[in-house]
């Protein structure tokens, strides 16, 4: 394949899985799975409203609960994955806010860096346009290479999934990520991004008008962001690698449960606080400060350029009493329990291991038809 078809597809990857196809099946209303997926792609497309969770099971099948007849479309196909993958192209996102200005996220690239050379299964779900679905569970594969989900409204919980790459766009709604690792992406025009238990090799997150929340998680690599809105990151570790935290208008609170050097700033009226039971070595003046903790650790920057700044050990969540200035993102850290209860009308489905197994599934290999050219999804 010639490099300027290479970054064709790695431009278009996230949202249309480009390669030369072998075979496909489609299916529509009655068919609800598909089986013989190893390791596959897997795109699931919503453009109206949704409250969609995707989880992980040991089979090789992809299965689609709760959805109304006739809502979704279920395609596969088997692609060829091409050896020269440029970094996916993730399209710039923009929102207006209450006195209609606009918020622009600007386009960025990101490395896919689990999927690799040769044939690989793609299954793509897509609901059609103008259909406003209430509670959609899709179950994949645990060993899926690629996922990337798309949502217009509602919500977008991704539980179990580690060993792969996610790519997960939502424009207005909440995004969840519990016991989640791997590489990934997360996107939220309006509404917040919750990560709970999870363990990232490497995490890119941004919103335009909403909060990032993470409690009890390990990252090697992350960088977060957000425009209007606070950034939280409570009672997590970090191994060497990037860490980055920055909102330009809200405040940005970390807690670490081990060793750690930040580097803080806070522009405008905004200040920098520390609160540190264990050792440390704070040095803290004009709105900047450092601080080594335990010894020193993994670097950690985090930067409000209108909010203040929080470092701290621990977790702010669990402290009975906190100074004044510290009330603010301690009672953030309570709200999320509101925000992570079910949407009206969710409805609890068993877990992976009981779903029965899924009826009229599609060919796990049906036979090769031959067509000119190459195959676009």
């Amino acid at each position: 394949m010639r490099i300027g078809r290479a970054r064709d597809v790695a431009r278009m990857l996230p949202f249309v899985i480009v390669a030369s196809s072998l075979s496909s099946g489609v299916a529509r209303a009655d068919v609800s799975s598909v089986d013989g997926a190893n390791a596959p792609i897997v795109r699931i497309q919503i453009p109206g409203q949704a409250n969609l969770t995707i989880r992980t099971w040991d089979r090789p099948t992809v299965l689609v609960e709760g959805a109304e007849s006739g809502a979704f479309v279920i395609e596969r196909h088997t692609n060829r994955v091409p050896a020269m993958l440029p970094p996916t192209l993730i399209r710039l996102g923009q929102i207006k806010t209450a006195d209609g200005n606009s918020i622009t996220l600007p386009a960025e690239s990101f490395v896919v860096s689990t999927l690799p050379a040769g044939q690989r299964t793609a299954v793509v779900v897509r609901a059609e346009p103008g259909r406003e679905l209430g509670p959609v569970t899709i179950t994949i594969p645990a060993d899926t290479a690629l996922l990337a989900a798309n949502v217009g409204r509602g919500s977008l919980a991704l539980r179990d999934y580690k060993d792969g790459t996610f790519i997960l766009h939502l424009h207005s709604g909440t995004a969840q990520l519990d016991n989640v690792g791997g590489d990934g992406f997360v996107q939220v025009l309006r509404g917040p991004v919750i990560a709970n238990d999870s363990n990232f090799s490497r995490l890119r997150a941004r919103t335009a008008i909403g909060a990032l929340i993470f409690e009890r998680c390990r990252s090697r690599q992350i960088e977060a962001t957000s425009v209007n809105g606070n950034i939280v990151y409570d009672g997590g570790t970090f191994d060497a690698g990037l860490a980055r935290f920055d909102s330009t208008s809200g405040n940005v609170a970390i807690g670490v449960g081990g060793p750690a050097q930040f580097g803080a700033r806070a522009g405008g009226s905004g200040k920098v606080y520390a609160l540190f039971d264990r050792r440390a070595q704070v040095d803290n003046r004009d709105g900047e400060a450092t601080a080594v903790v335990e010894g020193g650790g993994p670097v950690i920057n985090a930067t409000s350029g209108g909010g203040n700044v929080y470092l701290y050990d621990g977790s702010l969540r669990t402290r009975a009493k906190v100074p004044p200035e510290w009330r603010a993102p301690q009672a953030l850290l309570r709200r999320v329990n509101v925000r992570n209860a079910a949407p009206p009308g969710a409805r609890e489905l068993p877990t992976p291991r009981e779903l029965p197994k899924p009826r009229q599934p599609l060919p796990a290999n049906p036979p090769p038809k031959p067509r000119p050219g190459r195959k676009f999804l």
